[in-house]
């Protein structure tokens, strides 16, 4: 039988059709159609479907967000009831403290470790948003307090000494993972791993200035500074290859792995002549090469020089062929 309007247009008419929000004219001439034209009906019966499992999509997010809220509204009571629990001793300390006259002292000491203590119990539980971040911002900061107060307690001077290791610690560990996750400005957002580097190594020459000022000798600037310097530039160098070069992946692998060989050869032979270790210099000889642990280091390095122009050669065979 010859249908009397074209598929096409009745097809386009279902959609406005299914939701009712068509005119008294197309809704007849869809229901026309429609007995007449098998396909037609199927891919109305479909849109229909897609309505219903529109609809269970949407209460099913609706019942896992009422889920979330429930839940999050019982771990904040538990958070809070964790705290508490907390407060006992920061109480009991407080009156010991106070009854033997010895003032505030060591209760300080007592407050920041519980407080160490809630920054990985408790924060989690009442934090709902960027939970990781909070944890580790308020977990940093209570332990500084805690170094801080018993840096007070003893009369030391050593807080610096503890607190900036400890932080350059945190910082190897935790910075990627809290650079990924802050919000960046354009600018910087494609910069990530150079932002961890540069804080890395601003901590790391923090500590050498610190304990600097925490040393007798005389003698002590110009190797340690010299010496960090020199060892901060492999890791340096591996970064701006890797993530600042468009070179092929195996010659980066490459590069990376002779630069990492010659480090590994030269390294004591750099660090005597900082030192100014003039004996071991002057008596260079093949056979002190086989002294100790020398001759692993030359042969680590080796290995790994010509596994990085391996790797090299291979890159450059890879791209040749692309090319």
């Amino acid at each position: 039988m010859e249908q009397k309007y074209n598929c096409e247009l009745i097809q386009d008419l279902l959609p406005l059709y299914r939701d009712g929000i068509c005119s008294t004219f197309s809704r007849t001439v869809v229901e026309e159609h429609l007995p007449e034209c098998k396909d037609c009906s199927q891919i109305l019966e479909q849109l229909k479907n897609d309505d219903l499992e529109t609809e269970l999509i949407e209460e099913k997010n609706h019942i896992l967000k009422a889920y979330f809220k429930r839940e999050r509204k019982r771990t904040f009571f538990i958070g809070i009831g964790a705290a508490g629990i907390l407060m006992i001793p920061v109480i009991v300390c407080l009156i010991c403290n106070l009854a033997i006259g010895h003032g505030l002292d060591w209760f300080f000491i007592v407050l920041t470790a519980l407080l160490v203590t809630a920054s990985i119990i408790v924060v989690p539980l009442i934090v709902p948003d960027h939970t990781a971040l909070w944890t580790l911002g308020s977990f940093t900061v209570s332990l500084l307090l805690l170094l801080l107060s018993t840096c007070l307690y003893t009369d030391g001077d050593w807080f610096f000494l503890a607190s900036i290791p400890t932080l350059l610690g945190l910082s190897v560990v935790f910075m990627p993972y809290v650079i990924r996750k802050l919000p960046l400005p354009a600018l910087l957002a494609g910069h990530k791993a150079l932002l961890v580097m540069i804080w890395d190594t601003l901590l790391l020459y923090a500590v050498i200035t610190v304990c600097g000022f925490h040393t007798t000798s005389p003698d002590y600037w110009r190797p340690a500074l010299q010496i960090t310097t020199y060892c901060v530039l492999l890791p340096w160098a591996t970064l701006l290859i890797i993530r600042y070069t468009k070179l092929q992946i195996l010659i980066k692998i490459g590069l990376c792995a002779v630069l990492a060989g010659i480090f590994t050869t030269c390294t004591n032979y750099v660090i005597s002549v900082i030192l100014w270790d003039t004996e071991r210099l002057l008596h260079f000889s093949p056979e002190r090469i086989f002294v100790g642990n020398e001759v692993y280091n030359i042969v680590i390095g080796i290995l790994a020089i010509l596994t990085g122009l391996v790797l090299t050669a291979a890159g450059f065979i890879r791209q040749h062929k692309k090319a």
